[in-house]
């Protein structure tokens, strides 16, 4: 039996999506593929537009025979965070023998090297990095020009003449979001000294930012815009849209939709904006990302706040990613401090095992996992407190928390009474 991994977020999931479940079973001769999915909170730390249960099922529907749920802190942290914990993931179930994962540049060879040095990070490594920093460059800005100039060094890749000292090794590999992610995958194979062995897709689909729907693979970032400018109009995904989606998705989606809409950041305009003024400067400080800077930041602005998004686009600066401030603004509201991200870090990244949903055909996969595995995989969130540990009951009681908070949000602007999580089973596909 042979079963690979992928780690994603559906949100949601798209033709582009499709392709690479059926092209990662294919490259590996998987018998069956397991999926680490973020849960209601993604990796920019935004709310997902649907469900971790929906957008699970999508997966299932389409091909994957397990879904998993990404602990909430990782799926919300960096993507060093993100893949550490995916990667965390996938190893302790014992059984899995590749991780397939898309990215621009289409090939490992091209990923290694920067995977290799951040795990080492050598002296020369660190000095640029601290001068670069030192120059009000944001830390991943100054960390790609860092890995250019090492790698530029170590090859001894020189300058063709003085007017000319750009044109050396391109810079573009630590430019695209999904090659810095797939660095961080094989960083975390590195570190774990995994036996799970890397495989990489080209990405065939339009660029993570882009917001184009005329691709024939659009991205996700551009399908999740097209369902906002729809939403509150017809109430129906657009043509444009439903042309993105596998069948299943888009009628899993649209049930969606119809039952209590998108959840969008705005949505918690006003949870974030009661915790903004509840807590001090140290306080701001000790969640998961922020920092003094930061902290400083949102508590002199913190009485211009009107939504999420204006607040973060009004707290962005040079140093300051928005990408890392709506993570921030999320850890905030999640309750999710730098100090439990550490301990997780120190740790070797702990982890457990929760299923969202699973292929009934995949039962002897759920059998071998069982066998090989060192840790229980939790199906009712009931058995939580007697089958996990306390530093995963930990994770746990936060991936809790975080789907009550979005749960709340989502049903209180519907009119709903909130669903408790401890009432909800994984999707189970016949």
């Amino acid at each position: 039996m042979r079963t690979v991994g992928i780690v994603a977020e559906y949100n949601p999931f798209h033709n582009g999506h499709a392709y690479q479940l059926e092209k990662a079973k294919e490259l590996t001769g998987a018998d069956y593929a397991v999926v680490v999915m973020s849960g209601n909170f993604v990796q920019r730390g935004y709310p997902a537009i649907v469900d971790k249960y929906c957008r699970a099922e999508m997966a299932l529907r389409a091909g994957a025979d397990l879904v998993l749920e990404l602990p909430v802190s990782y799926a919300t942290g960096s993507a060093e965070a993100f893949a550490q914990g995916a990667v965390s993931v996938l190893d302790s179930l014992g059984c899995v023998d590749a991780l397939c994962f898309g990215s621009e540049a289409g090939n490992l060879s091209a990923l290694l090297p920067y995977a290799q040095l951040f795990e080492e990070e050598p002296a020369s490594y660190r000095s640029f990095l601290q001068e670069f920093l030192r120059l009000g460059q944001s830390f991943p800005a100054a960390r790609s020009r860092a890995a250019e100039e090492y790698l530029n060094l170590s090859e001894r890749i020189l300058p063709c003449c003085s007017d000319d000292a750009d044109c050396r090794r391109t810079s573009s590999v630590m430019d695209a979001p999904n090659n810095i992610l797939g660095i961080e995958y094989c960083r975390a194979l590195i570190r774990r000294r995994s036996s799970i062995c890397p495989v990489t897709l080209r990405r065939l689909s339009s660029g993570y930012h882009d917001l184009s729907l005329d691709a024939g693979m659009a991205s996700a970032s551009a399908i999740r815009n097209a369902i906002y400018e729809s939403c509150g109009k017809s109430g129906k995904l657009p043509s444009s849209v439903l042309q993105q989606l596998p069948a299943d998705s888009r009628q899993l989606l649209q049930s969606a939709l119809e039952t209590s809409g998108p959840v969008w950041p705005d949505d918690f305009s006003s949870v974030l904006s009661y915790r903004l003024l509840s807590l001090s400067r140290k306080e701001l400080a000790a969640f998961q990302d922020a920092g003094e800077d930061l902290a400083a930041r949102i508590d002199n602005l913190r009485f211009r706040f009107t939504t999420v998004q204006e607040f973060a686009d009004l707290l962005k600066t040079r140093q300051l990613t928005h990408t890392r401030i709506t993570r921030v603004l999320f850890h905030i509201l999640l309750n999710l401090l730098q100090a439990d991200s550490d301990a997780q870090k120190a740790a070797g990244w702990p982890v457990y095992l929760r299923a969202l949903g699973f292929r009934q055909s995949a039962r002897p996969l759920l059998a071998e996992i069982k066998k090989r595995s060192a840790m229980p995989l939790l199906v009712k969130a009931a058995d939580a407190s007697s089958l996990l540990s306390p530093v995963q009951l930990t994770l746990f009681t936060q991936d809790v928390f975080a789907a009550h908070v979005y749960e709340a949000v989502k049903q209180n602007r519907n009119g709903a009474s909130l669903i408790h999580e401890y009432t909800r089973s994984p999707i189970i596909l016949s």
